[in-house]
């Protein structure tokens, strides 16, 4: 984890803007504990401290930020152009939600909880503890937006309503929801992300199982995934912008770019990192519980951006390795981080297909 400083490179409008804001930029690869000790600072925007998290994954398209609430504390009052996701990392309260003149609407949340606040809807973060503080990670669109629109003013002050995205309904925070084909869940709020029954996902290795989210009308989408302890995932590559955020078990991933060496990253529930554009990318369950991430990232269902099913061909397009394919040292490096954790490997044959 690093604080980012100044690039010779021009700042594209979204740097500015973020420059401007006055807290710290978290950068690197990974960030290994956002529930840890983290450079942050009073976010007069906010009314609370935060920072950003620009990881180098993130290429100007989607980014992230974390604050905290203090006990009996709450955030100022926003709303803007882009969309977000929310996870609760540490503490319990709610969230007051709003549209212009319109009836406010409140829902309580807590540790593992997932919601989206509509884009450009009113909202407000309460801690409701009056003794432990509340964090929270925001992984958003805001970098396309800056850089499309590029005025602050519009990106705060527009006064249109997305009505098709929210209208005022009373149950859209109840945290009920809708189950549709291809393993979505389409919900606007989802109590326990750390506890929600996942689907089989053998497809993608590992024997492995998952979940797609659809929240908020949003072109912004999240899934999570789960694989068994002493496995690890086929290798594959897409566009910039996805983030994962470790919910439980201990391992390591292996990003690189085509033809150049391969960057180790080890994790732990709380590490947040971002694979580059276009870098294979591998995670790998060297600990000794199930690992389970949740990822956010732009829309492979609303918005097709690319398809990585099974059904679009990436394997013959080369965005995926199959095991049979993959270099010689990475099982090498997998067995030897299980012999330094004591877990023990299982037999290939049962998930290496």
């Amino acid at each position: 984890m690093t604080v980012l400083q100044n690039s010779s490179s021009p700042p594209s409008p979204y740097a500015v803007w973020q420059k401007q804001e006055g807290v710290p930029i978290i950068g690197g690869l990974i960030v290994p504990d956002l529930r840890g000790d983290l450079p942050m600072s009073l976010w007069p925007r906010k009314g609370v401290k935060g920072a950003f998290v620009k990881l180098l994954g993130g290429e100007e398209s989607m980014d992230a930020h974390v604050i905290e609430i203090p006990p009996k504390g709450n955030t100022e009052p926003e709303k803007y152009m882009f969309e977000e996701e929310i996870v609760v990392l540490s503490g319990r309260g709610a969230s007051t939600i709003w549209l212009e003149g319109g009836r406010k609407q409140t829902f309580e949340w807590q540790e593992g909880s997932v919601f989206s606040p509509p884009m450009n809807c009113w909202r407000q973060h309460f801690n409701g503890s009056p003794d432990q503080p509340v964090r929270l990670l925001a992984i958003s669109s805001a970098p396309v937006m800056f850089n499309l629109f590029r005025s602050a003013d519009f990106i705060f002050n527009c006064d249109h309503a997305f009505k098709d995205r929210f209208s005022g309904e009373e149950d859209y925070f109840s945290g009920k929801g809708q189950a549709l084909p291809n393993m979505i869940w389409r919900a606007n709020f989802i109590p326990d992300i750390n506890n929600f029954t996942l689907q089989d996902y053998a497809w993608r290795g590992a024997g492995g199982s998952g979940v797609n989210f659809e929240m908020a009308n949003n072109t912004i989408q999240s899934h999570i995934a789960q694989f068994p302890v002493a496995t690890y995932k086929k290798a594959h590559r897409h566009g910039p912008g996805a983030h994962i955020l470790i919910l439980s078990g201990t391992g390591f991933s292996l990003m690189w770019e085509e033809g150049k060496p391969k960057e180790k990253v080890d994790w732990k529930p709380g590490s947040l990192f971002s694979p580059p554009d276009m870098w294979f990318h591998q995670h790998f369950n060297s600990g000794t519980e199930p690992a389970r991430y949740f990822a956010v990232h732009y829309g492979y269902w609303r918005v097709v951006v690319e398809d990585l099913g099974p059904e679009s061909g990436h394997m013959e397009s080369g965005n995926e390795i199959g095991y049979e394919d993959e270099d010689a040292d990475v099982l090498d490096t997998f067995l030897a981080e299980l012999g330094k954790n004591g877990a023990k490997p299982r037999p290939l044959a049962e998930w290496r297909k």
